[in-house]
């Protein structure tokens, strides 16, 4: 009678042991799932009359909860539509514009060359000190200018100032910001100014750019709109993490400010030869001497542009994320036009996927093409999805604390033991590793989706304390 008691106990616990493994295993299904949720099902025709235009992205915003947005559209001559949203006053209002910045930093990059003071193919140690980057100095001497600016350097997407390295991606694509954080010092140490003073002086004037920055004060002093992060559903405004140079990421990466007024003149330069910033022939090595990303991502990356066939016809465009805004520009070469889209909000895991799809329905609208169908609240019902998986997550942690009581007159056996080292020992390490199993160290997810990671840091800190209880309690039985 008593082995099978004993015996029958052993199977509740294996039962638990399991159960536990499949509730996890449930949650981070959950997780991945809305992570990838597919996009909603085409639906309404198009119509290119721009009330129409306005009429849907108003609609939109208000579904996705979006504090602010602003749009352009233009074609060569003039801005043939363009309207600000929710709490962004005017179209003056600027945005940091995340990875919009990069073909900023190209454009300044190419007017070197034109210059003769860059050449695209010379290695990069003939313009800067590569001691202050590389782990491996001599890296230097093996990555040209071009290679950053396609991002076919070899140098990881996490690595920063000090730490860079050469990987075996050498000569394929792998997106970095460290390739653009270098050639903005390229630009520095052969113009001989400062990034920002550069940018205001041969690009930003030129243009009458009068709401664009490259620094957060004078970024700040243009009108700066308040960011949000989203924390479980709720957008709550905070400060930009705006960089230094050691930083992941970089100003001439990500963090210039614009304004959607300014960014229409930016788009028209492109459609218009360059208007004296560059040559056509230098727009075009931007645009088009550009390299295959790979099959699971089937564009082309080039020089701050990626270009892309799945439209009725070529469309070259970028996106930017920053931990509170987001941006999208494109341009149509055959039509003519281009378009961009500045947000005010970082919701990694529901809203910004959701955003992507309203500027690709204006640019069906503008091809003729039938747009996706984002209306049926699918904000909330993931969230509510995703919350309801972060509470179980929760859950699991919290468990073993309203049941402690129970846990201290349960004699210890060999498989209880086990069970609580995996429970309170392996399970936190495991969470706390979960960003890193699927290749995103953890201080991204920080930056990126802090409910997220607050969740993880809280379950592994509940279990790893009731764990460490369970040590004292069963060594000085306190």
């Amino acid at each position: 009678m008593i082995a099978h008691g004993i015996s029958e106990k052993n199977k509740g616990k294996g039962f638990m042991n399991r159960k536990i493994r499949q509730i996890i295993c449930v949650i981070l299904s959950l997780i991945c799932v809305i992570a990838i949720w597919d996009k909603p099902v085409l639906a309404y025709e198009k119509s290119s009359n721009y009330s129409d235009i306005d009429s849907q992205i108003k609609k939109e915003i208000k579904e996705l909860h979006i504090p602010g947005m602003a749009i352009a559209i233009v074609d060569s001559k003039e801005v043939l539509f363009s309207e600000a949203y929710g709490n962004c006053d005017n179209l003056d209002t600027p945005f940091i514009i995340g990875s919009l910045s990069k073909s900023f930093t190209s454009l300044a990059v190419m007017q070197l060359v034109e210059e003769e003071k860059v050449d695209l193919d010379t290695t990069i140690s003939d313009y800067i000190d590569t001691s202050d980057y590389f782990i491996n100095v001599s890296d230097g001497d093996k990555i040209t200018v071009r290679q950053l600016l396609n991002q076919t350097s070899g140098l990881g997407t996490y690595q920063r100032f000090g730490n860079a390295k050469i990987t075996e991606s050498y000569g394929q694509h792998q997106y970095a910001n460290i390739n653009y954080g270098l050639l903005g010092e390229i630009i520095e140490t052969v113009s001989g100014i400062s990034y920002s003073e550069y940018m205001d002086k041969n690009i930003f004037s030129p243009l009458s750019m009068n709401h664009t920055a490259a620094t957060l004060v004078q970024s700040k002093e243009n009108g700066l709109i308040t960011g949000y992060r989203n924390y479980f559903g709720l957008p709550i405004a905070g400060e930009p993490d705006y960089p230094d140079k050691h930083s992941w990421s970089t100003v001439p990466a990500g963090y210039l400010s614009s304004s959607v007024s300014d960014m229409a003149k930016y788009l028209q330069m492109y459609l218009n030869g360059g208007m004296g910033i560059v040559n056509q022939n230098s727009l075009n090595t931007m645009l088009y001497d550009n390299v295959y990303v790979d099959d699971n991502t089937p564009y082309y990356y080039g020089m701050g542009w990626t270009l892309t066939e799945e439209y009725t016809e070529p469309v070259l465009g970028h996106s930017g994320l920053v931990e509170n805004y987001m941006s999208n520009m494109y341009l149509l070469p055959e039509s003519g036009l281009g378009i961009t889209f500045l947000i005010n909000m970082n919701d990694y895991l529901v809203t910004n996927q959701l955003a992507d799809i309203i500027s690709q329905n204006v640019i069906f609208a503008l091809l003729g093409r039938e747009q996706y169908d984002i209306s049926g609240s699918p904000y909330i019902v993931r969230h509510l999805l995703l919350n309801g998986a972060y509470l179980a997550l929760v859950a699991v942690a919290v468990y073993p604390i309203a049941t402690i009581r129970k846990w201290k007159k349960k004699k210890q056996t060999t498989r209880l033991i086990l069970f609580d080292i995996t429970r309170h020992g392996i399970l936190p390490l495991l969470l706390l590793c979960l960003p890193y199993m699927v290749g995103i160290p953890l201080w991204v997810v920080w930056y990126f989706v802090k409910d997220l990671f607050i969740v993880l840091l809280l379950n592994a800190s509940l279990l790893l304390v009731i764990g460490l209880y369970k040590i004292f309690f069963a060594i000085f039985k306190i």
